[in-house]
């Protein structure tokens, strides 16, 4: 039976008070309010943010401040060039899959990579659009270690596509890498691979060695990369100031609070505290400054403990920007983020991205469309792998019931 509409309105409608809106804004004066008192006491922040970093007492993530310069200040904001016109060509890749189900006749499954590559003020240089897929007889194929990991079977194999899209993402680089110019190369998400922290030391060895590896080769090859992340949920920046807040002389959480309701820690910018997104309070910040399209922030450096096994230039360091519809957050490994040259290249080239693309990089929209796997594609897969099991005599095909009746319809 479809969904009742009727009553998914009405429910809507009651979703959001005028009592919530109004806390909501609450919560995000109180922190702007706290945001400018570290502005104005940077030397203060700025010690208690190395300290905590050192001493790894805190019982979150933050993000430090990367000030290149002597006037740079937590509300330093910068432009990107008007009239960008470096000849470079922009590469990206994204990625979906197809997941073994328990209802169908096999556990094959495939992943999808979109491949993009666009060239800008470089007429020669001819546009790609495609896609990369590769099918697996079963999981075991991408968990090669021979332990058992405990790990969901649409989770390792999502794993798996994130290191393919920037493996696909390489392979893009060095085919592009014959036309001489300057390359931007982009993914969607994040660089910062913190669930791996609930996984074996076995796993998480092999995930981050093909993950530098990867990331190196464009290190190499002279090409800065960064992921973009929409709607980001992070709130490394509110966590900050939650550092600089801290009453104590040295930030332990769970020393000093850790029998405190986390809405009522000393460390919170008002009582009943529930913590905003990062994107909310530099949206407040960029609109009492009238900014742009592309107008960017400072680049802060990710705390997240799983960073302590990446290699140094490969630590990743972020900054937010108006992309003209929100404020995205974009990550960069520190050999992009601490090249001026690169990072010139990196930020002007997002920039043009979200321009032509209306708010999000074009070519990472491109490269979605290219990927993505929908329910006739999912079909046609599973009736290809039928056609070829049949050809089997001694292969026998079944469905689940639930399969078979979610199919066949008696009413």
């Amino acid at each position: 039976m479809p969904i009742d509409l009727k009553k998914i309105i009405t429910q809507i409608q009651n979703l959001e008070s005028k009592d919530l809106q109004k806390d909501n804004q609450n919560r995000l004066d109180s922190t702007y309010k706290l945001f400018e008192l570290a502005n104005l006491n940077q030397d203060k922040l700025m010690g208690k943010l190395q300290e905590s970093y050192r001493k790894q007492k805190a019982s979150f993530y933050f993000g430090i401040p990367h000030l290149n310069d002597k006037n740079d200040t937590l509300e330093t904001t910068y432009n990107a060039e008007e009239k960008f016109s470096t000849p470079h060509i922009t590469i990206a890749t994204d990625g979906s899959q197809i997941n073994p189900s328990s209802h169908e006749f096999t556990s094959t499954f495939l992943i999808n990579i979109g491949l993009v590559s666009i060239p800008y003020f470089g007429s020669s240089v001819p546009v790609l659009l495609s896609s990369e897929p590769t099918t697996y007889n079963s999981p075991d194929e991408i968990n090669t270690s021979g332990l058992y990991e405990n790990i969901q079977e649409e989770d390792l194999i999502s794993y798996e596509r994130t290191l393919k899209e920037l493996e696909e993402l390489v392979k893009l680089a060095k085919m592009y890498s014959v036309y001489k110019l300057p390359i931007v190369a982009l993914l969607d998400g994040t660089l910062i691979h913190w669930h791996l922290e609930r996984f074996s030391d076995n796993f998480t060895t092999r995930f981050i060695k093909r993950l530098s590896e990867a990331l190196y080769e464009l290190k190499a090859q002279g090409i800065p990369v960064a992921s973009f992340l929409s709607n980001s949920r992070s709130n490394d920046l509110i966590n900050m100031l939650r550092i600089f807040k801290c009453p104590y002389e040295t930030v332990d959480c769970k020393k000093h609070c850790g029998n405190i309701d986390l809405k009522n820690v000393p460390c919170n910018p008002m009582p009943e505290y529930k913590p905003v997104f990062d994107r909310k309070l530099i949206q407040k910040l960029l609109n009492n400054k009238n900014s742009i399209l592309g107008t960017r922030t400072n680049l802060f450096k990710s705390t997240s403990r799983i960073l302590n096994l990446y290699p140094e230039d490969l630590k990743v360091y972020f900054f937010y920007i108006n992309t003209g519809t929100e404020i995205a957050r974009v990550e960069l490994p520190y050999y992009t983020a601490n090249n001026p040259e690169l990072f010139k290249l990196l930020y002007n080239a997002i920039a043009l991205q979200c321009k032509v693309g209306f708010g999000y990089p074009v070519a990472l929209s491109e490269a979605h469309l290219m990927a993505v796997v929908n329910k006739s594609d999912r079909q046609v897969f599973y009736n290809l792998l039928k056609e070829h099991l049949l050809k089997n005599k001694n292969t026998t095909i079944r469905l689940s019931s639930k399969e078979l009746k979610k199919r066949i319809s008696f009413v």
